[in-house]
């Protein structure tokens, strides 16, 4: 199916903006020096002392970067400061005030400020949430710019730390219609582009990236988008054995360029990595497949060893066994390095461009984003084929394989995440519940039979928490796995869709409540 996937006329009010900050009287001292700041110096020094208490302020690199930017704003004669020559006291004194204030505060003036603050919130999305596209009311998902503040990133990212100024009007593009009322105000720009979902952009100034705010999940246009998307990794399912042998084929090509294409696409196949040079709007930048340099694999014997930073910084390990359809592709990355640096990229001077053509050459509207679609369902629809015949297991046991194989997907695809501080702690809390439990001694069947519920969750719970300790399992099932597959598997064995999604994600998938898929047909 396809959907003229465009709007016609599309009315909102544009984004809001954080508030602008208010001086705190804060001043600081570089070598003894007392030094007096303008109000910009002034907000990034107390966002500094609010993270004193931190692990980023004993962080060489996070103290370096804020540095940096930090003395470009003061005068030249303070040009060389170094971090060690700042006295953030000052700063770090009123923060404590602060904290110590909200200690203080009474149970009804939280209250009060609660459903201050609650009040301005509806305020706002009002004005502000809500846009009309071809005449129909849809909500806006994000509608505030981002606020000032240090930048913290995901893994080691080289730029922790660095500043991230205040963003205004003018730095701000509109999406509109053509016959629509622009929003009061110096917008930078105001386009009409009627292919784009989002309304309001504006350039990161630290990854010189695009920034979007953009319609609801819950338009009809999104949910269209988002269905066509599943429907394209459906499609290359039944084709992904054709699809193989075109990309093991042009791994054998006689045009080395030719070749080297084919073996970015299969690499892409076999691994389910990113290509590299292409990215959504709201992805920083990314190492990926086109992007490998030689210093990222290591070719042994037997295997392929793959070891880079990949999106956001983390970490990507995997190996690939040199055996089978696979022996191809070591041959091919040992054709490709062996003569060049370490620094070099291995498939020079191929982009996604050419990637996405190859792919399109074999099957239609098929691209390197496809595939890590169809990976990540696959993924899911492999484990739970071997876990489809749980009809008389307890919800408890169902809800664990279903998070399970989303575990599968969020493996394939390198979803890693820091390990919470409060990892250790949460477990050891559930275990304390377990010791707990089996220390009540029933008074009736019915309240052992519910202790033994109670103790089989939570047995479960400490099981998938420590199997998905460093990996975002979010990610995954908001973007890449079919929801139609849990679908139909929850169908199948008694379970309840809506247990694997949050509220939010049941609207974006909207679409699949009302559907019926088959397990049978997706497991086969």
């Amino acid at each position: 199916m396809r959907f003229e996937m465009k709007w016609n006329t599309l009315q909102h009010n544009g984004i809001i903006f954080p508030p602008p900050f208010e001086t705190k009287g804060i001043t600081i001292k570089i070598n003894g020096e007392k030094v007096d700041l303008n109000l910009d110096q002034e907000e990034m020094v107390y966002q500094w002392a609010k993270k004193k208490d931190t692990p980023y302020v004993q962080d060489k690199v996070f103290q370096k970067n804020f540095t940096a930017d930090f003395v470009k704003t003061l005068p030249a004669k303070f040009k060389n400061a170094s971090y060690s020559d700042i006295n953030f006291s000052n700063a770090y004194q009123l923060v404590n005030k602060e904290n110590d204030l909200k200690l203080t505060i009474t149970k009804e003036e939280k209250k009060a400020v609660a459903a201050k603050r609650k009040e301005l919130r509806e305020e706002l999305k009002e004005k502000y949430g809500k846009a009309i596209m071809d005449g129909n009311e849809v909500e806006v998902a994000n509608y505030m710019a981002e606020p000032p503040g240090i930048f913290i990133g995901r893994g080691d990212h080289p730029i922790r730390g660095k500043w991230k100024p205040r963003i205004t009007k003018k730095d701000v593009t509109l999406n509109l219609g053509k016959e629509a009322k622009v929003p009061e105000g110096n917008w930078g720009k105001i386009i009409h582009d009627r292919d784009s979902m989002w309304l309001a952009s504006w350039t990161d100034y630290l990854s010189d990236k695009r920034k979007y705010v953009w319609l609801s999940d819950t338009s009809d246009l999104k949910q269209q988008r988002d269905q066509v998307k599943y429907d394209k990794a459906a499609k290359l399912g039944s084709q992904i054995e054709k699809v193989k042998l075109e990309m093991i084929k042009g791994m054998k090509n006689k045009d080395p360029k030719q070749r080297g294409i084919a073996t970015v696409c299969y690499l892409i196949y076999r691994t389910a990595m990113r290509v590299g040079d292409e990215k959504d709007p709201d992805e920083a930048d990314t190492v990926g497949a086109t992007t490998l340099r030689v210093e990222h694999i290591k070719l042994s014997d037997h295997k392929i060893d793959f070891d880079f930073l990949g999106k956001d910084s983390v970490r990507w390990q995997e190996s690939v066994p040199a055996d089978g359809q696979d022996k191809q592709l070591y041959d091919n990355l040992k054709e490709l390095t062996e003569k060049k640096k370490h620094d070099e990229l291995i498939f020079d001077g191929i982009t996604s461009r050419h990637v996405n053509s190859f792919y399109g050459n074999i099957a239609k509207d098929l691209t390197a984003k496809v595939f890590r679609t169809y990976l990540a369902s696959t993924e899911v629809t492999d484990y739970l084929k071997k876990h489809d015949k749980i009809q008389s297991e307890s919800p408890n046991v169902k809800i664990y394989h279903a998070k399970m194989a989303n575990l599968q997907s969020a493996i394939k695809c390198n979803h890693k995440r820091t390990i919470p501080k409060t990892f250790e702690q949460a477990l050891q809390k559930k275990k304390d519940m377990i010791e707990k439990i089996r220390q009540t001694k029933p008074k009736t069947e019915k309240q052992k039979e519910k202790l033994g519920l109670r103790e089989e969750k939570i047995k479960l719970a400490i099981d998938l928490t420590e199997k998905t300790r460093d990996y975002n399992l979010g990610t995954s099932l908001r973007n890449y796995i079919d929801p139609r597959i849990f679908k139909a598997w929850t169908d199948e064995v008694g379970a309840e869709w809506e247990k694997l999604y949050t509220a939010t994600l049941q609207k974006k998938f909207q679409w699949v409540k009302n559907l019926n898929p088959e397990w049978k047909k997706i497991a086969n």
